[in-house]
């Protein structure tokens, strides 16, 4: 098999470049990345810097080394390549297959606002609204039960954490200070109008603070239904990316997720976020797995692409789901 791995210097691109390799070291990957210190340079069979995701010609430059690598199957690996590349799905039809699902379905998950309006009143969420000035998210804030609550606004569209911020009056500014990390999560709706001042906000998604734990349910999925999956509790962060996990036993979670891909039907590997058993967020790309040698769904869905494997056979791999198995990143370099 030859495919066309986007996003090869993204955070996940050497576990999954490597654990490709694994299960078949005859697979043949060629990486491309809108940066040349892309860490898959060293690691692909072949590598192409190419534009960034919204630039002008980055679909024409996939598509071109599609047909110049006589690739078999185009596997994207970031949220911006894949919004663009399913949205001129129609492109790759006779060049590849496009690991990716309806344009529609993604469109509604990368944005937050969207995407919890897709579900409303079909399953349990936050409370939430769309805000566009400071009066109306301090208006969204106190009926969310602001200062007594504290209150998260972020923007629809955003990734790693940018933009989010929790409204509170609780945080201890003199610890904050002296003892936490310089990464403001934390602010006062004092602070926020000093900061905003007189100017205009972008449009934010303002919600209730979700409590309890966070986790990470990852369905590999064919038209919404969900042929495998694993769940991840989330052990640490830094720097706005979780930096461990652990693979758990929850069933209660696996139905959650399966009743979100059953009123949003997405292809593939999907990344589920949930914090006290309510969604947080949806990815519809491959993101974190926990690998072994028996364990790749990445692999699977690749294989399931290309009609190598079947969906039965899929499902007749759960059993082989790696429940109490923990992982940690951690920060390496690569000389040129």
């Amino acid at each position: 098999m030859r495919i066309l791995l986007t996003g090869v210097g993204c955070p996940g691109a050497h576990a999954l470049i490597t654990n490709l390799k694994r299960q078949s070291p005859e697979l043949w990957i060629g990486g491309t990345d809108a940066s040349h210190q892309a860490i898959g340079r060293w690691l692909c069979d072949d590598f192409a810097q190419i534009p960034w995701a919204h630039d002008e010609g980055y679909v024409d430059a996939v598509v071109e080394l599609a047909q110049r690598w006589e690739i078999e199957v185009v596997f994207p690996q970031t949220s911006w390549e894949m919004f663009e590349l399913s949205k001129a799905a129609d492109r790759f039809e006779g060049v590849a297959t496009l690991l990716a699902s309806p344009h529609e379905q993604v469109a509604a998950c990368e944005d937050k606002f969207t995407m919890y309006d897709a579900l409303k009143g079909k399953m349990e969420l936050p409370r939430y609204g769309l805000v566009h000035s400071l009066a109306e998210l301090e208006a969204a804030a106190a009926a969310l039960g602001y200062p007594e609550r504290d209150v998260v606004f972020k923007p629809p569209r955003g990734k790693g954490s940018r933009g989010v911020r929790v409204l509170t009056e609780h945080a201890d500014r003199y610890e904050l200070l002296f003892e936490g990390r310089p990464f403001a999560r934390y602010i006062s709706l004092q602070e926020l109008r000093t900061t905003v001042g007189d100017r205009e906000i972008p449009p934010l998604l303002v919600m209730e603070y979700l409590e309890g734990e966070e986790h990470k349910i990852d369905p590999l999925a064919r038209g919404g239904e969900v042929l495998l999956g694993t769940v991840k509790r989330r052990l640490n962060y830094a720097s706005g990316l979780a930096m461990g996990f652990e693979i758990i036993e929850a069933p209660e979670l696996l139905a959650y997720g399966a009743e979100v891909l059953r009123h949003i039907p997405l292809d593939w590997c999907v990344d589920i976020s949930t914090r006290g058993g309510v969604l947080m967020e949806i990815n519809p790309r491959v993101s974190t797995f926990i690998y072994t040698e028996n364990w790749c769904p990445p692999w699977l869905a690749l294989q399931l692409a290309t009609g190598r494997i079947g969906a039965d056979e899929v499902r007749a791999r759960q059993p082989d789901a790696p429940v109490g198995t923990r992982m940690f990143r951690y920060y390496c370099q690569q000389e040129f």
